[in-house]
């Protein structure tokens, strides 16, 4: 895979660096106390901050998607780094009288930011090994789910040391510094430089053409559905995990486990797609969760762990199967743009409208429930891609079979 695409492995290496630092986003559980004892704010409002930031991160996808098709990707990634680093020094200034700024800043366009970098760094990974994007894709988006484990505990100590704002300075100059650093290693293949692929000669759509596809729409309600168990349950792991009979340490304890199932699921699955269909991965994807789910209703002791896990593995293997079957059905010549529209359109939708929403039902035995059910769908969704697909293939071979 790595041999004689030196280039590749350099971009690779700089790629995961950058997503080290970009998937800080998943951390703002750690901001919540302190951020509320500052500005004197109710810590649910503070919470909301991390789906602005979730939520906007994916449109980012979709801003870097086209910015990419105009201007080197490698000015992109620059670009977003002051985006990044801009709105993380603007949320230092944020006043108590209007909290809700940091909404603003650290939430949408910090989070803005932080979403043009991630699509350059997906695509560039996808085309330097267009024939293992699996495993380039698993090692760029695993790294950005490590990003937990690994600053979770250093911004606890500077926020231990020193004050919420002189933590935000030092966010800001670090997320400046690595995308003017790193991000200038990062650039795509020229036509000279790209590796042969296997997708050479299959037809690469443009966002209009890919839109005008129903496989488009069932591929997007797909990514909406599989991450829905993510943002309602995860959250709450915590809280449950007291409910459920555990102690307040390993409350904690388990919460960090499902960081580091997250960061699993992202190395692990996407090394299965160069070896098995990706709609076959998305259908056992949907069909764990709808289970997990539904058995988190009555769940506790270790069958309680086993499922709360489950979820974070999932929805870390999804975000890394994605780019890759957005390439398989629209091609790799525009990825950044059209995954940039796929993961606005799915992944964002889920992380700023479904927490609230599933939020309102009441009880957390009806909320699993729901996004069961939600599962349920998606297992529909993806297994009439699956079935569309086989379809023509054997269609194709018919033909072959005639021609011959």
């Amino acid at each position: 895979m790595f041999s004689g695409n030196k280039h590749g492995v350099q971009v690779l290496a700089a790629a995961s660096i950058l997503n080290l630092f970009l998937g800080m986003i998943y951390i703002w559980g750690i901001f919540v106390i302190p951020v509320s004892e500052t500005l004197m704010w109710d810590a649910e409002a503070v919470k909301l901050t991390a789906s602005f930031k979730i939520g906007f991160f994916s449109i980012g996808g979709l801003l870097g998607g086209y910015l990419q098709q105009k201007i080197r990707a490698s000015r992109v990634i620059m670009m977003g780094g002051v985006m990044m680093s801009f709105g993380a020094l603007l949320a230092a200034f944020t006043p108590a009288s209007f909290p809700w700024l940091i909404y603003i800043t650290y939430g949408i366009l910090s989070g803005l930011g932080g979403g043009v970098g991630y699509i350059c760094t997906i695509s560039a990974a996808q085309k330097w090994f267009p024939n293992h994007r699996g495993i380039a894709t698993g090692i760029c988006v695993g790294v950005f789910g490590l990003s937990v484990t690994i600053f979770a505990p250093i911004l606890s100590f500077f926020l231990r040391e020193f004050s919420v704002q002189t933590t935000f300075f030092i966010l800001s100059a670090a997320f400046l510094t690595v995308s003017m650093v790193v991000g200038r290693q990062i650039e795509y293949p020229t036509e000279q430089e790209a590796p042969p692929s296997k997708m050479d000669g299959k037809r690469q759509f443009t966002i209009r053409e890919m839109m005008q596809q129903r496989a488009f729409y069932h591929l997007v309600l797909s990514f909406f559905l599989v991450t829905v168990a993510f943002f309602v349950v995860t959250p709450a792991v915590q809280t449950l995990s007291l409910y459920r009979g555990f102690s307040l340490e390993f409350a904690t304890m388990l919460l960090m486990i499902t960081g580091i199932a997250n960061t699993a699921g992202r190395f692990l699955v996407p090394v299965l797609s160069d070896k098995m269909r990706n709609e076959i991965i998305v259908l056992s994807l949907m069909v764990i969760l709808m289970t997990a789910s539904l058995t988190l209703t009555f769940a506790s002791g270790p069958l309680f762990v086993i499922m709360v896990t489950l979820i974070p593995i999932c929805f870390g293997a999804a975000l890394s199967v994605f780019p890759i079957i957005t390439a398989d059905y629209f091609g790799l010549k525009n990825i950044g743009s059209n995954y940039g529209v796929v993961g606005a359109m799915g992944f964002a939708t889920s992380a700023l409208i479904m927490p609230g929403l599933i939020g309102m039902l009441g009880s957390y035995t009806v909320r699993f429930v729901a996004v069961s059910a939600l599962s349920a769908v998606g297992i529909y969704t993806m297994g009439w891609l699956a079935w569309d697909v086989r379809l023509k293939e054997k269609e194709s071979l018919l033909k072959e079979d005639f021609t011959k």
